[in-house]
């Protein structure tokens, strides 16, 4: 279990907006004027990147009192919530998107029933996660082999997304792939997010994988040794009727 209180004074320490992904969500869509929702907001990072792209109302939902203060001082109107629980009316956001948040959600098939309910007809979910296969070919599982097991465990793969969707009458869209091959060399930002434990992954696996990894890593860092990977993340799309 994750204590996301805890988690909250060191999130922004070691996790930005990623604005490739940005890209991608204002490329795919005109936003200017609608209703948008950040469903597991955080501390609002996302939010507050995508607002400076596009004239939209952007609203933030999150569990977490620690995140969601964080993202209450930005200017994100960030409001208590969950997959159970989604504070506003019916087909009130004409679109929503989640990043790396699908893996913390306890029931998915809830969450989908509960978005469908805020979602304008034909409006549109993006999902932004990694596929089982995408978690195995990080570049930093030479290092922390056991996180693929613990993370297997948490994320659900793309086909039980979809599936899971389906029952809420959300259909698949689409799906954009980000893989590509790269030559990675670890940089003082990453080293600084593990030794921060800024993933949650680093906070489930044993001490001792732990600290063998971190030490791997730490001479990695030190010899600027490039690793070889093809890696990427899954953006799911998918759409609720438009009737």
């Amino acid at each position: 279990m994750v204590d996301f209180e805890i988690l909250s004074k060191s999130y922004d320490v070691t996790r930005v907006a990623n604005i490739d992904i940005i890209n991608i969500i204002t490329d795919e869509l005109t936003l200017d004027g609608k209703n948008i929702l950040d469903f597991g907001c955080g501390t609002g990072n996302y939010a507050i990147a995508i607002s400076k792209i596009v004239n939209a109302k952007i609203f933030g939902v999150e569990p977490s009192d620690g995140m969601r203060e964080k993202a209450l001082a930005k200017g994100v109107d960030a409001r208590f919530g969950n997959h159970s629980n989604i504070p506003f009316d019916d087909c009130f956001f004409d679109f929503v998107y989640m990043t790396d948040v699908i893996h913390h959600v306890p029931d998915i098939e809830e969450m989908f029933l509960e978005l469908h309910r805020v979602l304008k007809p034909g409006g549109l979910i993006c999902i932004l996660t990694e596929s089982h296969r995408q978690l195995e070919t990080r570049f930093f599982v030479k290092h922390f082999p056991s996180t693929v097991d613990v993370e297997m465990r948490r994320y659900p793969d793309i086909s039980d997304i979809v599936d899971a969707a389906k029952i809420a009458n959300l259909n698949e869209h689409k799906i954009i792939v980000t893989d590509k091959d790269s030559d990675v060399i670890v940089s003082e930002e990453f080293l600084k997010q593990v030794e921060n434990k800024g993933y949650t992954m680093f906070r489930l696996i044993n001490d001792a994988d732990y600290n063998v990894g971190l030490n791997k890593l730490k001479r990695d860092f030190e010899d600027k040794t490039i690793i070889k990977c093809s890696h990427g993340e899954t953006l799911l799309w998918l759409q609720k009727n438009a009737n």
